[in-house]
C-alpha cells in the first residue's frame, strides 16, 4: 500500500511534480544541499542510498555532468519523478550492492534515509556506504535532527502520518556524531553543515 501523501500528490495529476517540490521545501531546500555536495565533491561515479523518487538525483546529474549516477532504493518506483536520461536506479539495498560494487564510487550520499533505518541495522548501512566508497572518496550524510522544536513535530507528522513510516526514528546530533564515527573513525568528519530552511537539516562531509 502507498502512502497518503504519494497518493494525494499523484491526484494533483499534471501538478504532482511542482506540489511534490513546494511540500519537501517546507522541510528541505534541496538546491542549499546540492550546492553544499558541489563544494564538499567532485565526483566520477555517485551512488545515492535511498533515492526515493529521484528530486536529489535530478540535480545530481546537473550539477556533475561528467559523473555517472547510480540511484537505489528498497521501495517502489524509485526515480519515478526523475526528468532526465543520465540517471540509473536499482531495487536493490545497500549491502547487496557493496557486495557487487565494492570500492567503484567517490561520492556516495544518504540524505534523510537513516531515520527510516531501524537502530540495529543503521552501522551496516553506513559499513555498506564505506564499502562502495573509493579510499578518499565522500559521504555526504545527511539526516534530520531529533530536537523539541514546532517543526520537529510537523516533520514527524509528515513522516508517520503522511510518509507512512510508523517506525521512524530520529537521532539527536551526538547520536549522529557517534554513528558516524563507529564506522568512519573518529576524524573521519571533514566538514558539516547546515541545510536551509531549518538547523535541523544537518549534512556531514565523511571522508573514507
Amino acid at each position: 500500500m502507498g502512502s497518503i501523501g504519494a497518493s494525494v500528490r499523484r491526484a494533483f495529476g499534471p501538478y504532482e511534480r511542482q506540489v511534490s517540490e513546494l511540500y519537501r521545501r517546507v522541510f528541505i531546500d534541496l538546491e542549499n544541499l546540492a550546492a553544499c555536495i558541489q563544494d564538499w565533491a567532485d565526483p566520477t561515479a555517485i551512488c545515492e542510498i535511498g533515492c526515493g523518487e529521484g528530486a536529489l538525483a535530478e540535480r545530481l546529474c546537473r550539477d556533475f555532468p561528467d559523473a555517472s549516477y547510480l540511484g537505489i532504493d528498497i521501495a517502489p518506483q524509485l526515480g519515478r519523478m526523475y526528468d532526465g536520461d543520465r540517471a540509473e536506479f536499482r531495487q536493490i539495498d545497500a549491502q547487496d550492492l557493496a557486495e557487487e560494487r565494492s570500492g567503484q564510487f567517490d561520492l556516495v550520499v544518504l540524505n534523510d534515509v537513516m531515520h527510516h533505518v531501524p537502530v540495529g541495522i543503521r552501522a551496516d548501512i553506513l559499513q555498506a556506504a564505506k564499502k562502495l566508497l573509493v579510499p578518499g572518496g565522500v559521504l555526504v550524510f545527511k539526516d534530520w535532527l531529533r530536537r523539541s522544536t514546532p517543526i520537529h513535530a510537523a516533520c514527524y507528522v509528515a513522516d508517520v502520518y503522511i510518509g507512512g513510516d510508523k517506525n521512524v526514528a530520529y537521532m539527536a546530533m551526538e547520536e549522529q556524531r557517534e554513528l558516524i564515527a563507529s564506522v568512519f573513525g573518529p576524524a573521519a568528519v571533514a566538514a558539516e553543515q547546515s541545510i536551509r530552511p531549518w538547523s535541523q537539516n544537518h549534512a556531514f562531509k565523511v571522508v573514507r
